[in-house]
């Protein structure tokens, strides 16, 4: 069975869920190190947004060939359809976002993690 039908072909979603929680997480940090600096305004990017387009898969190139190379994850990160709102960084809603994007990127890998410990708990006692 491949590996991207496992679990009802959720695992890819997943993946793609968490790499942008990770993602995101960066550039609120980046906003958040820059609230001193003299016309820095706040960057960000819709999640939900982004999971949309990464689901109907615009915006990706894929491989064909086995030879062929991943794309720069700074040039991605740069395509990403950032707010267009200019304004100066206000501490307390960063903070607010990062402790939220936080919680749901812990949250998604605990599902990960519970899914492959059945899929575990199914092999061990499977044998029994």
């Amino acid at each position: 069975m491949p590996v991207n039908k496992l679990f009802g072909g959720n695992l890819p979603v997943m993946e793609q869920a968490l790499s942008l929680r990770y993602e995101r997480q960066g550039l609120i940090q980046s906003n958040i190190a820059n609230i001193e600096t003299p016309g820095y305004t706040v960057q960000d990017f819709s999640f939900a947004r982004a999971m949309e387009s990464a689901r109907q898969g615009s915006g990706t190139l894929s491989k064909t060939h086995a030879k062929h190379l991943d794309l720069d994850p700074v040039a991605v990160s740069s395509s990403r359809q950032f707010s267009k709102d200019k304004r100066p960084v206000d501490l307390d809603e960063e903070m607010i976002k990062l402790s939220e994007n936080q919680l749901m990127y812990e949250i998604a890998a605990k599902i990960v993690g519970k899914k492959f410990d059945g899929l575990k708990y199914a092999i061990d006692e499977g044998g029994k």
